[in-house]
């Protein structure tokens, strides 16, 4: 897959492998500011900087999102960090030896959702494995605050979307830009492999709010520091060669500071 896919071409892969749309088809309507979006699991490797994943709850998505037991393999949707996250800044609390800050900053991560219409096996050791299906939305994370104690990461951090394309879904039609125009705030539970190496975690993605009229408002607008990343809206993103997934942790750090 190119490192860039216009829209009107993934719109002719959609066609292709998705369900056809008819008259009866249902439009996904936009989630309420505040309500939880999608929900998902996900690993995270501290030695590649890879992150993938699988969504186990769309708002609104009357179907299974699984075609059999709860698994990575019978996942309709997955997702995969598609652009690096900056390295951390360490934020110590003096007072409390015990816990760990950890502040990623500037913005820049991107993570997309891709939809494959026919799940087969998929591996945690192998990242392309959870993109193999059709990129259908881009989001792109701000800065993001780890707190880790008694070995459980908790993470919390927003992400405006900034791509997206429809799909048609067992006679729904899913777009993430009309579910969540203006983004998601996404919180997060994270706990260490047995060798920690990585860690596995679960996620919430909460609706940001916008104009009542519906319409997208971009909220990173009112920020002090102006956003410059250009970004096209015609354009969704396939993992970059060599440089999907977080910065792998400094050496200097123990893995579980990079939780």
């Amino acid at each position: 897959m190119t490192e860039f896919i216009k829209l009107s071409f993934m719109l002719f892969i959609l066609a292709a492998v998705s369900m056809p749309a008819t008259a009866g088809d249902r439009v996904v309507r936009r989630v309420p500011a505040g309500a939880v979006a999608f929900q998902f699991v996900a690993d995270l490797s501290f030695i590649t900087g890879e992150l993938v994943g699988y969504v186990a709850f769309i708002e609104g998505v009357d179907s299974p999102l699984l075609s059999g037991p709860p698994s990575k393999d019978t996942a309709y949707f997955s997702v995969r960090l598609t652009a690096l996250t900056p390295p951390p800044n360490f934020l110590p609390v003096e007072t409390t030896p015990a816990l760990s800050v950890l502040l990623a900053e500037p913005a820049g991560a991107e993570f997309t959702v891709f939809l494959d219409s026919s799940p087969g096996p998929r591996d945690w050791y192998i990242p392309d494995t959870f993109s193999e299906g059709v990129p259908i939305a881009v989001f792109e994370e701000s800065a993001l605050l780890n707190t880790l104690t008694s070995g459980v990461g908790i993470n919390v951090f927003s992400s405006p979307l900034i791509d997206s394309a429809p799909v048609e879904f067992n006679g729904q039609r899913i777009d993430f830009k009309k579910l969540v125009p203006d983004g998601v705030t996404i919180t997060n539970a994270a706990s260490p492999r047995a060798d920690f190496s990585g860690s596995g975690f679960g996620a919430t993605a909460i609706a940001i709010g916008g104009k009542l009229s519906g319409e997208s408002e971009d909220w990173r607008s009112i920020l002090p520091v102006p956003h410059t990343r250009a970004v096209s809206g015609s354009v969704a993103r396939a993992p970059k060669p060599g440089k999907a997934g977080r910065e792998p942790c400094p050496a200097e750090w123990s893995a579980s500071s990079c939780l």
